[in-house]
């Protein structure tokens, strides 16, 4: 699965992210959505994609996007779509850490643990971490990815080009 298990304590890494913001995932209280994509993975576009929706269901929640693509090319996808979110622009070394070789990978993490983990795109699994998320923010919980999107259920993750 190439994710860690639920339950499963994250890793002591620092991130850090292009806005200058640092994190310790196994540090934060609440939760944490930490998202690993490249930019050109059709998957990863997808989960970031609806993942933007998330912070109007449930502000003040935070989410991560790690990059495992080159600065140069995860600077151009992040022009002007994900700016208002941290995004750390060399994740490799990250992705390793949290024991994982493809993306997108995508963890709720609750108190320093997984609470939620999957790799590719699942529209199942992203419905879940969306209402977990807003329930853990006592907002109402609502689907991410809904029937009027005309979305498929799944896309396979693809390897990280991680050395």
């Amino acid at each position: 699965m190439d994710v860690l298990e639920k339950g499963k304590a994250v890793p002591e890494i620092e991130l850090k992210a292009k806005n200058g913001e640092t994190l310790n995932p196994a540090k934060v209280e609440g939760p944490l959505v930490l998202v690993f994509f490249h930019p050109v993975v059709l998957a990863s576009r997808h989960v970031v994609g609806y993942l933007r929706r998330l912070p109007a269901m449930a502000p003040g929640v935070p989410i991560w996007f790690v990059s495992t693509a080159t600065p140069e090319e995860t600077e151009v996808y992040i022009q002007g779509y994900l700016e208002e979110f941290p995004v750390v622009l060399e994740g490799c070394a990250a992705l390793k850490a949290f024991g994982g070789r493809f993306v997108p990978a995508t963890y709720l993490i609750q108190d320093g643990k997984v609470d939620l983990a999957f790799t590719g795109f699942h529209k199942l699994a992203l419905n879940t971490l969306g209402r977990r998320v807003a329930e853990q923010a006592g907002k109402r919980a609502k689907d991410l990815v809904t029937e009027a999107d005309n979305k498929g259920e799944y896309e396979l993750a693809e390897p990280a080009p991680c050395e």
